[in-house]
């Protein structure tokens, strides 16, 4: 069995030095700086810094655990340019303890997004606390189940400030939202909106008519592989005055896309079909939307009298 040569110890440190050497090379250079980002005016060390944390709440997080100093600046300043996404019921609890032990924090939480898989009863004590607790919500995304028992019952609207509202599998009339227990709560928010956005094929029943909004001015359907669009649906909210662009996301190829998107058409001609790409994730597009609010809706107006997406090959 052959024996294995061991290095005498005096070697290792000698080593380590050439290993640290030929890593931080640059270092040694007596020409080379760090960037001094501690030097940088304050006005444009937060720009940098309120960009940076508004790409994702993973880098914001990121940038609290660089230093104090950074972390003093990020913390409460960046805060109202992150997307708060939770999607997990450990999420939710986490969240909540950090508003219940950080209440400061509260007024700067302006984008929340509380889509899960799974049981939404699970969940929904959970969702409406954190909502009701959120009342300086810029945008929020959520079933209309949680809506409906966090906003809609309140005597009094809270929420002034909510103008982008997500929602997922709608199955709830819109006369119960609208005029909950002779509340009007729910009609004064939904009349504040300036963008909502479905994901999910909408119910044909005729409860789910959209209303006519004073405010809203985009709203998009996710539909998925949904082949039919009830113009019916509609004919209420094609009279809300500020209306300008309502788009529905497809994932139909050719002849059927088409279709849909001439039904679409029909209907009102601000109404396009947009072909949704399979790398589109509905949390990443909510967020994008929230650091680039036009994107989407130029996009859609881009591709609107395009030729339909054409079907994938079939290898």
């Amino acid at each position: 069995m052959p024996t294995r040569s061991v290095r005498p110890l005096d070697d290792i440190p000698g080593k380590l030095d050439h290993v640290v050497r030929a890593k931080f090379q640059n270092l040694l250079d007596a020409s080379y700086r760090p960037f001094p980002f501690a030097e940088l005016p304050i006005e444009l060390a937060l720009r940098i810094l309120g960009y940076a944390a508004s790409c994702s709440q993973g880098t914001y997080r990121s940038l609290l655990l660089t230093n104090k100093r950074m972390a003093g600046l990020v913390r409460i300043e960046m805060l109202s340019g992150v997307s708060v996404i939770l999607t997990s019921e450990r999420q939710m609890k986490a969240f909540k303890f950090y508003l219940r032990a950080c209440p400061e924090v509260i007024p700067h939480i302006h984008a929340l997004w509380t889509v899960t898989p799974g049981s939404v009863r699970q969940i929904s004590t959970l969702c409406v606390d954190i909502i009701t607790t959120c009342t300086s919500l810029r945008a929020l995304a959520c079933h209309p189940h949680i809506l409906l028992q966090s906003i809609c019952q309140q005597t009094t609207l809270a929420h002034t400030l909510l103008v982008d509202l997500t929602m997922i599998e709608f199955r709830v009339p819109w006369s119960l939202l609208m005029n909950y227990g002779g509340s009007r709560t729910g009609a004064e928010l939904f009349n504040q909106l300036e963008r909502l956005h479905f994901i999910g094929a909408l119910d044909t029943n005729h409860w789910a008519v959209f209303p006519k909004l004073n405010n809203i001015s985009r709203v998009s359907i996710a539909m998925g592989s949904h082949r039919r669009i009830t113009a019916d649906l509609f004919q209420e909210l094609v009279a809300s005055p500020k209306l300008l662009q309502v788009v529905i996301t497809t994932r139909l190829h050719g002849e059927a896309q088409q279709t849909l998107s001439s039904a679409a058409q029909d209907i009102d001609d601000r109404f396009s079909v947009l072909h949704r790409r399979r790398r589109w994730k509905e949390a990443n597009l909510w967020n994008e939307s929230l650091q680039d609010p036009d994107r989407f809706w130029n996009q859609a107006k881009e591709e609107k009298y395009l030729p339909p997406a054409p079907r994938p090959a079939v290898h």
